[in-house]
């Protein structure tokens, strides 16, 4: 199924894609995919996994990149 960018992402994102975060961010994730696109969701993946930030500054990254 295609997303557009502004498309809600299914509240609970899968364990394959939160391999290697912690419990804590693994759960405030699926609480936050609830109110932001597939695209803000995949990018604070990326920045918490790639480049070791807190999910606070992985979200604002992702607003600035990719929006809400």
């Amino acid at each position: 199924m295609a997303y557009s960018k502004m498309t809600k992402y299914n509240p609970h994102v899968p364990k394959s894609k939160t391999k290697g975060l912690t419990d804590k961010q693994k759960e405030m994730l699926d609480k936050h995919a609830k109110n932001h696109s597939k695209a803000h969701i995949d990018k604070m993946i990326f920045v918490m996994k790639k480049e070791g930030k807190s999910f606070t500054a992985a979200h604002k990254i992702a607003t600035e990149k990719v929006g809400a």
